[in-house]
C-alpha cells in the first residue's frame, strides 16, 4: 500500500514537468513574436516624387532665409540713409548760419527805418554772396539761357518775340532764372524764343507785280 501511495505522489511531478515544459514553448513563442515585432520597417521607396519634395523643401528653407537677410539689408540701409540725411541737413544748416546773421543784421537797420545807411547796403551784399556761394558749393548751377539753342527739357517759352540779334530758335530773353541740381532740374528758366527778324512788308504794288509775273 505504501508503494502504490508513492506512485500517486510521482504522477503530479510529472505533470508539473509537462506544464514547465508548455510554459517555455508559450514564452519561446512571445519572445518571438517580439522578436518579430522588434524587426526594422520597410524602407520608404524613393521615388521621383519623394525627392522633388525633399528638393522643394530645401529650396523654401533657403528662399526664407534669403528674404530674412533681404529684409535686414532694407532696414540697414533706411537707417544708414536716415544718418546721411541728417548730416547732410546739419551741413547745410551750419553754412546758412552766417547767412542769417546777415539777413538779421540787414532786418534790424531795416527797423530803424535807416535802409540807405552803409550797414544796411553791406549787409544786402553779404547776403547775396554768401547764399549763392552756399548753394553753389552743392552742386547747384544756374541754366545757361539768353544766345542758347531753345531746349524744353531746362527751358520754359513763355512767348516768341521776333530779334534783330537772335536767330530762329534761339532764347533771346530771360524772365526767370532756372537751376539744376548736379545733372537733374530743379526748376527750368522761363524764357523768350526768337522768331528771327521781323519780315519787312512789301509795297502792294509790288504784291500786284508778283503775282502777274507769276
Amino acid at each position: 500500500m505504501a508503494q502504490k501511495k508513492e506512485k500517486k505522489e510521482e504522477i503530479p511531478l510529472e505533470e508539473d514537468v509537462v506544464e514547465g515544459v508548455d510554459a517555455e514553448e508559450e514564452k519561446d513563442e512571445v519572445n518571438g513574436e517580439a522578436n518579430q515585432s522588434e524587426e526594422p520597417k520597410e524602407k520608404i521607396e524613393v521615388t521621383p516624387l519623394f525627392l522633388a519634395r525633399e528638393e522643394a523643401e530645401m529650396y523654401k528653407d533657403r528662399w526664407m532665409r534669403l528674404a530674412a537677410e533681404f529684409e535686414n539689408y532694407k532696414k540697414r540701409r533706411a537707417r544708414e540713409f536716415e544718418i546721411l540725411v541728417e548730416s547732410a541737413s546739419e551741413e547745410v544748416i551750419r553754412d546758412l548760419l552766417p547767412i542769417l546773421d546777415s539777413v538779421g543784421r540787414a532786418l534790424a537797420h531795416s527797423e530803424n527805418e535807416d535802409t540807405e545807411s552803409e550797414g544796411f547796403q553791406e549787409g544786402i551784399k553779404m547776403i547775396m554772396e554768401q547764399f549763392p556761394r552756399v548753394l553753389y558749393n552743392r552742386n547747384l548751377k544756374e541754366i545757361e539761357t539768353v544766345g542758347k539753342p531753345f531746349d524744353p527739357t531746362v527751358h520754359e517759352a513763355l512767348m516768341q518775340m521776333p530779334s534783330e540779334i537772335h536767330d530762329v530758335g534761339i532764347v533771346s530773353e530771360e524772365i526767370e532764372k532756372g537751376y539744376s541740381l548736379s545733372d537733374k532740374v530743379l526748376r527750368p528758366a522761363k524764357v523768350v524764343v526768337s522768331q528771327g527778324k521781323l519780315a519787312l512788308e512789301t509795297p502792294e504794288g509790288d504784291d500786284v507785280a508778283d503775282k502777274q509775273t507769276q
